[in-house]
């Protein structure tokens, strides 16, 4: 889930990740990733062994490396976690283990860490308090949110716009339990907006709403679950900085929120709020869907990557700097069964289990080892 902050917390990070890059050759990855994620500056992924890995700006701690360094290739995340599920936030990270144990690192401002207390930022994995099993997390804005094994929604971090879903707008330290009587069985946590799904594919919504995001058919923040208009029945939902994306049950994919640089993919570019699901032009059916910084990508069932919305730094992937109203291929012939989508970057997992980035690379984000911006899929270097 790919988010961005305030225009002065977001130059300051910047300024502050250009230091100490760590530089290293290019290359294949040598070992088999299965997921990846990205978000902010930085982007991780999970091995075949469980290993998590990440690279990109590393100034408050994000890449888990137990430093504030950058790297522009892939180094391992510290303490030997063996990770089921990871989730990358704008300037933090979470994984789950096997046993269900949720380790975060980064900054920890507002609590995002939900180790119980301010400190940091934190460059190695701390247990979130608790001791909760969890099913899922999602790393957001300055939030973060997970499932248990009951189905119980719990988030920690800012509470700002009602975004932990608590009833109220207070921060927390730690797991607090969001306020509603569903059971959700996938969770998604934009920049201070987050998404549910039930088990029949219905979607719910909570926090910040000034561009629609949350699908209720207003612009009004809700400090607890309201559902998506439209009655449309979805099995993925993501939530993105101010835009919402999901994939009906058929697989066609609908957006809502902020259209003003054509990240719902309708045809349409918009200066108002879209405060209901639109339908992504082309109608092609997506297994899978990521939504970051005013852009959007999906992939079908033949792994075709296909992108939309805007496309500063290549991020689209299709060897263009142009923003595009609908879905355009992304180049090459590769068939991808993973993509996430950060603020001005995209990466994506073959069938190989080799990763690709493309879009901005001034601080490593595309793990290549050089600092060149890809307007093309770029293979990421070893894994080592």
């Amino acid at each position: 889930m790919p988010h961005w902050s305030p225009p002065g917390y977001l130059i300051l990070s910047l300024l502050l990740a250009g230091c100490g890059d760590v530089a290293g050759p290019g290359g294949g990855t040598s070992d088999r990733v299965t997921q990846v994620v990205a978000a902010g500056d930085y982007a991780c992924a999970v091995d075949s062994a469980g290993q998590a890995w990440c690279w990109g700006a590393g100034n408050l701690g994000q890449l888990g490396h137990g430093d504030t360094l950058g790297s522009r290739i892939p180094r391992s995340v510290a303490g030997g976690l063996v990770v089921r599920q990871i989730s990358a936030g704008d300037y933090h990270a979470c994984a789950l283990t096997e046993a269900g144990e949720a380790w975060c690192w980064g900054t920890n401002f507002t609590g995002v860490l939900g180790i119980g207390s301010l400190s940091g930022p934190e460059a190695l994995p701390h247990q979130v308090a608790g001791g909760h099993r969890f099913t899922r997390l999602s790393a957001g804005g300055s939030h973060t949110c997970a499932l248990d094994g009951d189905s119980v929604t719990w988030c920690w971090g800012q509470g700002e716009n009602g975004r932990l879903g608590g009833g109220d707008t207070l921060d927390s330290y730690f797991p607090a339990a969001v306020s509603t009587s569903l059971k959700f069985v996938a969770i998604t946590a934009g920049f201070a907006h987050t998404c549910g799904l039930t088990a029949q594919g219905e979607a719910f919504c909570w926090g910040s709403n000034f561009r629609g995001q949350l699908g209720t058919g207003d612009t009004l923040d809700v400090t607890t679950p309201a559902p998506v208009t439209g009655g449309a029945r979805f099995k993925t939902v993501e939530a993105g900085g101010y835009h919402t994306c999901g994939l009906l049950q058929t697989g066609e994919a609908r957006c809502w929120g902020n259209n003003a640089t054509a990240e719902l993919g309708d045809g349409h570019l918009m200066a108002a709020a879209i405060v209901t699901p639109v339908a992504v032009d082309g109608g092609r059916r997506f297994t899978s869907l990521a939504v970051g910084n005013y852009h959007a990508c999906a992939i079908t069932a033949a792994g075709e990557a296909w992108c939309w919305g805007q496309s500063v730094y290549g991020k689209l992937g299709n060897d263009s700097f142009f923003p595009t109203a609908v879905p355009v291929a992304v180049a090459g012939e590769h068939q991808f069964s993973t993509i996430a989508a950060a603020s001005n970057h995209t990466c994506a997992a073959d069938h190989d289990g080799l990763v690709f980035c493309w879009g901005r690379n001034s601080l490593g984000q595309l793990g290549t080892g050089s600092r060149s911006d890809a307007l093309l899929p770029v293979e990421t270097a070893p894994l080592q």
